[in-house]
């Protein structure tokens, strides 16, 4: 019965090509599109961990104004400062490091060269926080930060920018803004590391807290404070007591956000799982169409053959062999074009990833849903004409011209 379903399906080599052709392009858009959402997903998880464990971010809420609107002014009441940082280590056993984040644009200039870049202010624990690596030099330290030392440790583009023989290292650049100027001497260059969270270490300059509070940004309230907890069993008890200490000021839950990296990935997690069932469940509408040409051709099949059938009942075939044998064709079609379909995705992705730039990731467990997918739509397409083959009289189909 195999053979002979390979045997009728090559008879017509352009005519089974074409009926294959929705499900080969079905198969692929779900491969691609489905990859293209993995691969980001999986980017994005890996920028997530890379940055350090059991992360914490407290950042300031919104204030409710008339009509349900969102207040753009806000009070010093209602911002955080360095001491919610300092409060935080006092009072939340289960965190290890906290520091104050102050967060701006300035320029940053070097004889010459200049470049916009993005200066930070925290305290020396960041670097362990964040797992930023050096490429040379050293980081400041907490006597740098007690003595108000304006040092800095530079991001690898703002290096490149401002010292292109590379020799960055001792070097004092100018740190500026519409209402100030400062010198700070580099004493770190860190290594290559792309956007990790909520900065860029590749566009940034790092100091001192206490040197650029008040030199710099000239504001008593912080941009954000991050934490961290001791480990990952405490993570969720860190974030409870973090909320304690910030509700004790605030005594409103929409003044201030908690936001942990284990959340963070479970947000990434779940909108990237829907993201995928949609942009999956589109291109499987190509599956559809291409079930709907699947048993199309398939009526006409039956249609050209009915003397074969009539003559296949008359030596003893029932309608079980008849439904079988077209059946069994409609499978082989789908399944065959679902393995084309499955390589053709393969190479669109790896084709977008190389055109686009962007992380692909093809997994087993897609490539075995979309060959499923296809051989049920050869199932699901292929039973009816398949019954309405096995369903004709014998004598009726050898009358047939």
């Amino acid at each position: 019965m195999l053979k002979e379903a390979f045997r009728s399906i090559s008879a017509n080599k352009m005519r089974t090509a074409l009926s294959m052709i929705g499900i080969i392009i079905g198969v692929a858009a779900v491969i691609a599109v489905v990859s293209v959402a993995e691969g980001t997903s999986a980017s994005i998880r890996e920028n997530l961990s890379a940055i350090g464990s059991n992360l914490i971010m407290v950042s300031p809420g919104f204030t409710r104004g008339g009509g349900g609107r969102v207040s753009t002014s806000l009070s010093d009441s209602d911002l955080l400062t360095k001491d919610d940082a300092d409060k935080i280590v006092q009072l939340c056993p289960s965190v290890v490091y906290v520091t104050p984040l102050q967060q701006g644009h300035f320029i940053a200039q070097y004889e010459r060269q200049n470049t916009m870049s993005t200066v930070l202010a925290v305290y020396p624990d960041i670097f362990n926080m964040m797992n930023l690596q050096l490429a040379q030099g050293e980081y400041f330290t907490d006597d740098d930060e007690n003595s108000r030392k304006r040092v800095a440790v530079i991001g690898k583009e703002v290096a490149e920018e401002l010292f292109p023989d590379g020799d960055a290292i001792g070097k004092t650049i100018k740190i500026a803004s519409q209402s100030t100027r400062q010198n700070f001497r580099v004493i770190g260059v860190l290594e290559k590391s792309g956007t990790l969270l909520f900065i860029n270490p590749d566009r940034s300059i790092i100091v001192p807290f206490s040197a650029a509070e008040q030199r710099l940004f000239r504001r008593s309230y912080v941009s954000s404070i991050v934490a961290q907890a001791s480990s990952e069993e405490v993570a969720t008890q860190a974030v409870n007591e973090i909320d304690a200490v910030m509700f004790s000021k605030f005594q409103d839950t929409e003044k201030y956000r908690i936001v942990s990296q284990e959340a963070m990935l479970e947000t990434v997690n779940q909108t990237m799982a829907l993201l995928s069932f949609m942009l999956g469940s589109i291109a499987g509408i190509s599956l559809l169409v291409g079930g709907i040409g699947i048993m199309n051709i398939m009526l006409v099949t039956v249609t050209e053959r009915t003397r074969e059938i009539g003559v296949r009942k008359a030596v003893g075939a029932n309608r079980r062999h008849i439904l079988m044998q077209f059946l069994l064709e409609s499978i082989i079609l789908t399944f065959v074009a679902g393995i084309i379909g499955v390589v053709a995705g393969i190479l669109l992705s790896r084709l977008v990833a190389v055109v686009g730039s962007i992380q692909t990731a093809v997994t087993p467990v897609v490539v075995l849903i979309a060959v499923a997918i296809s051989t049920a739509v050869g199932i699901t397409f292929g039973v009816f004409p398949a019954m309405k083959a096995s369903k004709m009289n014998p004598v009726e189909a050898l009358r047939y011209e």
